[in-house]
């Protein structure tokens, strides 16, 4: 299993400063005029649940970084370098989140620290505890050995190198050209399965 020991994050320009997002506080006034001028002893269940949900918005926050650029190492070897011009991460406790603004730019390394496969799309969401990201627009996927795809939407669940859209795919390899719709594989596009094959042109 492989194990993260670094992780660099590198805002060559500029970095805007946290952003905290605080709830109003008009529902928590009225809870309070309400219990003390008109006899409340107990809040009703309704406020009860929209004051924890403005409590629980009040611990969001977001941070916007701008050229960044991330490199993740794994048993001293570089594993992935990702490039984009903006990035919006919101973090809560019950959420995180990183979307990612474009052109969005990923290279993925092998376990020898050979580049597998390059990644390109318009932007991206990270969902970091489940190390997913989310490619949208003119996504390309290149390898190591001259296979492409071409979606305008991805999937990739990096822990166990998956790759799907339910969407429509180009895949191009060196001895035919496939168009489908439906896919999952991996991301060097080794092995894949397509749901429906709607046309195929063998290159002799």
């Amino acid at each position: 299993m492989k194990s993260l020991t670094n992780r660099h994050l590198l805002f060559p320009d500029s970095v805007m400063p946290e952003t905290a997002i605080l709830a109003p506080f008009n529902v928590l006034l009225i809870a309070f005029l309400c219990y003390a001028f008109s006899g409340c002893t107990q809040l009703s269940e309704s406020d009860n649940q929209q004051i924890q949900r403005e409590l629980s918005d009040s611990l969001l926050t977001t941070t916007e970084s701008l050229e960044v650029e991330l490199e993740i190492v794994e048993d001293g070897l570089l594993s992935l370098r990702l490039k984009g011009s903006k990035t919006s991460s919101i973090n809560h406790e019950t959420r995180n989140i990183t979307k990612i603004s474009g052109p969005v730019f990923i290279e993925i390394f092998d376990e020898s620290g050979r580049l597998n496969t390059s990644v390109e799309s318009d932007s991206a969401v990270h969902y970091p505890e489940r190390s997913v990201f989310e490619l949208y627009g003119n996504v390309f996927v290149e390898t190591a050995d001259n296979k492409t795809l071409r979606s305008n939407y991805l999937q990739w669940e990096r822990n166990i190198d998956r790759v799907s859209t339910p969407g429509y795919v180009l895949i191009i390899t060196p001895t035919d050209s496939i168009n489908a719709k439906g896919f999952s594989g991996n991301t060097d596009l080794t092995n894949y399965n397509l749901k429906e094959v709607t046309g195929e042109i063998i290159v002799d």
